[in-house]
């Protein structure tokens, strides 16, 4: 299934110009996640994401699901530089999350925040910082779901344009009326792709 996904994932991003493609594993879970700016379909300026992500865990990086699901997304984004800090990118967002745990379905609708610094590193290549947070109370919460936090921390070198290798963490709650729930809990490692 993920091999599909992956695979229509990359065909889709040179028919819509996408913007980024990613891929993070480790050595129980499986992220793909594919980005695509708007500005490069139409009118909008450019830095205006709609994106989709799939994330397959495992119970290993959970302690509290014994058979997780996968993990589905939809998102928009506005991305820009923030003018005086160079090298500085802010974003919001909105996502759409659905995943069904332990047979109790899922789904919530978080709102948050996501930064990228270029580091002011002598190195030979460029070096980023990158981070995220996500949140959605229980009115944002549907099906048996009671709330939602994701919070995300990365480093990205780029030893060739437009290609990154990356190391990060993960954390992400999924919360039922029943009981608190961590979805996932783990560090990975992956590549980018921007086009």
């Amino acid at each position: 299934m993920l091999k599909k996904l992956l695979f229509i994932a990359l065909i889709s991003s040179g028919a819509y110009a996408a913007h980024q493609i990613e891929v993070n594993v480790n050595d129980k879970d499986v992220e793909g996640q594919i980005r695509l700016d708007m500005g490069r379909m139409g009118n909008t300026i450019s830095g205006t994401y709609i994106g989709a992500r799939f994330v397959n865990g495992d119970n290993n990086n959970s302690q509290t699901i014994s058979d997780p699901d996968p993990l589905m997304e939809v998102s928009f984004m506005v991305m820009r530089p923030v003018q005086g800090v160079r090298g500085l990118k802010l974003g919001l967002g909105i996502k759409g999350e659905y995943t069904e745990i332990d047979g109790q379905r899922y789904a919530a609708i978080p709102l948050g925040a996501e930064a990228e610094l270029q580091l002011p590193l002598n190195t030979p290549f460029p070096v980023y910082l990158g981070g995220a947070l996500y949140y959605a109370p229980s009115v944002l919460s549907f099906k048996e779901g009671d709330g939602y936090a994701e919070t995300r921390i990365h480093l990205d070198i780029e030893p060739i344009d437009n290609g990154r290798f990356e190391v990060g963490y993960r954390k992400i709650d999924t919360d039922l009326d029943s009981r608190n729930v961590t979805y996932n809990d783990a560090w990975y490692f992956g590549m980018r792709l921007d086009f």
